[in-house]
């Protein structure tokens, strides 16, 4: 399956797991927009894929994602997730792998996931302990992307005036993923059990939405080469946009999908933690591939309209 993993790195040097996105996720047109900013060619990504596709599926990439039984439901659940469209009706069992708590309760025995617990007034007194331990906390909603919904929670009695339905967030510890006064993540893309790519993305404020694109290589320590960067817009659509919407991309999705903030400087990975990231998200990739729907967890969805 093709997956972008999403990764945060604590002050400690820490790896952590924050997400899984399946369909078509970016990842592939950041990174060669990176590496052509940095070396003045193609990275070559896009071929890449192709050939692993013919290699594993004995089709073109595009037409391997659009004959997948569940991709419109899952172009249905992405729009409704953005509060633009209605919820899907009786979606595919593939759609459970976008609600981070099903993610959670199957990756977090073998991948180094964020501890999640699922919200409700009764967590007040873990919320506490959370606080203790951490000093601050981060309800993030199951079904959501972008940052959609999420909340820093910086001191405790915030908690108090929240009115948040039932089961719909996680609380989770906040991971400090900053680089100086960035915050940081590195999206891994992997395809049919095997890495592809990765970039980071940092951002001036509390989370990496929405940030400057970097180019990532192994290095000795983390640290941004040049610390002083200049950084460009390029304006370009993205090729994930083209396969997983086809021709109907909705027009609210423009800046995400035509404009990159690109920064003209390279984060440096420790060897381990660049080695790392490649080697699991392969493997998610590779867990993904062999799933059988039905038998996962329901979804928040599902759960709802049950009860």
């Amino acid at each position: 399956m093709y997956i972008g993993a999403d990764f945060l790195i604590d002050r400690g040097g820490t790896l952590y797991l924050s997400e899984v996105n399946t369909g078509v996720p970016a990842g592939a047109t950041e990174y060669d927009l990176v590496f052509r900013s940095r070396h003045g060619q193609t990275s070559g990504i896009f071929d890449r894929i192709e050939a692993l596709a013919q290699e594993t599926y004995g089709c073109g990439f595009a037409a391997h994602i659009r004959a997948l039984p569940w991709i419109d439901d899952l172009v249905s659940l992405k729009i409704w997730m953005d509060g633009r469209g209605p919820r899907p009706k009786d979606p595919h069992p593939a759609l459970r792998l976008e609600d981070k708590w099903v993610q959670y309760s199957l990756l977090s025995e073998s991948f180094p996931m964020i501890p999640s617990w699922l919200w409700d007034d009764t967590r007040r007194t873990q919320a506490a302990r959370l606080f203790s331990r951490e000093g601050r906390m981060i309800l993030k909603r199951r079904l959501a992307r972008g940052g959609k919904g999420l909340q820093v929670v910086n001191e405790i009695r915030e908690l108090d005036s929240l009115r948040l339905p039932l089961n719909l967030y996680l609380m989770q510890p906040f991971v400090d993923s900053r680089i100086g006064r960035y915050a940081l993540s590195i999206r891994a893309a992997a395809f049919a059990g095997r890495f592809l790519c990765m970039f980071a993305s940092l951002a001036p404020h509390s989370t990496s939405n929405h940030g400057i694109r970097f180019l990532v290589q192994p290095g000795e320590t983390l640290s941004l080469i040049p610390e002083d960067f200049r950084t460009r817009k390029i304006v370009q659509k993205a090729w994930e946009a083209e396969i997983f919407y086809k021709e109907d991309i909705p027009e609210y999705l423009y800046q995400d999908i035509w404009e990159e903030r690109i920064a003209e400087a390279l984060l440096c990975l420790p060897q381990a933690l660049w080695r790392r990231i490649k080697r699991l998200s392969g493997e998610i990739s590779a867990l993904y591939s062999e799933l059988k729907f039905p038998d996962l967890p329901l979804y928040y969805i599902e759960e709802a309209a049950r009860d």
